[in-house]
């Protein structure tokens, strides 16, 4: 089952990915100066090619020339002999009077290991931007609206772990008239859903709000049994508005779940209400909207399937397993109606 997952997150990498869109919105005419030092030479190249791809792909200008640049990305490799870990940190610099904006500071077991989260320390930099210098005005609107609609696709994982409740020896269903009994084991099921959704959010306090939502979904238990999901969904979210330009909305879920075609059901039990959480993370992109990724996973707790093999082997009738679901959702906020304008 492990070897499903890891093949999958290879998936849910392309969400991330499309974070680069957000700094193009967000990156007119700024020109950034990259430079680093310290540890081996190849692998400090490495990072810094890394960097000026990010830097690119979201639509900023990058010179070696540092009296050219507005912003300087300045970074440096060294051992860390307590820890025996390579030590990363990682500084934004206005050019013009040597200041510096943010500074960040990374362990990692290699250096190689370092070049994998290149995309994350640029966006990470970059969100710490003034306000000045990522939009026409100085407006910080977006992140304190009355109502959001947010629109999404989303890619879920189902995990269907097997339990060994009437199985013989705890793994496969039987038929005990033969003797000795024939006996098929079972595994564990992973299922894809992917599938669109769309939030109606309330923010009714500035630091909490309420999203109702809908999010339909495709599955397939059993080969050419394709069910549609539909999950009516009521999230309590509560906005960290620690950036300038991002907002981390981490959230506690509850959850009514419907299945149809109900003439192909497949469950024998189904839960009636599920629960889980998540975080959302917003990005600023225009004026009054923000793209967003979102992780959440919730519990469905004992579910069981109707043995389908019965012919052969029809005990026990319905086979259970314990039921949740890991998702992944990409999307588009779109705030109305400005709340009343708080410092910042």
């Amino acid at each position: 089952m492990w070897q499903i997952l890891k093949k999958k997150i290879c998936v849910f990498m392309l969400f991330f990915c499309s974070f680069s869109a957000v700094y193009a919105a967000n990156s007119k005419n700024i020109t950034l100066c990259i430079q680093g030092s310290g540890g081996q030479p190849i692998f400090v190249q490495g990072f810094k090619d890394a960097l000026v791809i990010e830097a690119k792909a979201a639509g900023y200008d990058v010179t070696e020339n540092l009296s050219a640049a507005k912003y300087n990305i300045k970074f440096s490799v060294d051992l860390d002999q307590t820890q025996e870990k390579s030590k990363f940190i990682v500084s934004l610099v206005k050019v013009a009077d040597s200041s510096v904006i943010v500074s960040m500071e990374y362990l990692f077991a290699d250096e190689e290991e370092m070049l994998l989260y290149s995309q994350l320390v640029f966006f990470m930099l970059m969100s710490n931007l003034p306000d000045n210098e990522t939009s026409e005005a100085v407006d910080n609107n977006w992140r304190d609206k009355w109502v959001y609609i947010n629109p999404y696709f989303s890619y879920s994982m189902a995990f269907l772990n097997l339990k060994s409740d009437g199985l013989i020896g705890g793994a496969g269903i039987y038929n005990d008239l033969p003797d000795p009994p024939l006996v098929s084991p079972l595994d564990n099921k992973v299922l894809d859903m992917p599938g669109v959704g769309i939030g109606l959010e309330f923010q009714f306090l500035p630091f909490m709000s309420i999203e109702p939502g809908i999010l339909i979904s495709r599955e397939e238990v059993l080969l050419d049994r394709i069910m549609w999901n539909m999950l009516a969904s009521a999230k309590v979210k509560f906005p960290l508005k620690i950036f300038r330009n991002v907002i981390l909305e981490p959230y506690g879920v509850a959850a009514y779940p419907l299945r149809f075609p109900k003439e192909m059901e497949t469950f024998a039990t189904y839960p009636t209400y599920v629960y889980g959480g998540g975080i959302q993370i917003a990005a600023k992109a225009g004026k009054n909207g923000a793209l967003f990724v979102d992780v959440n996973y919730l519990s469905y707790g004992d579910t069981s399937l109707y043995n389908q093999f019965d012919k052969l082997y029809p005990k026990p009738e319905t086979i259970h397993y314990d039921h949740y679901v890991l998702g992944f959702g990409i999307g588009y906020k779109i705030g109305l109606f400005n709340r009343k304008s708080s410092k910042r």
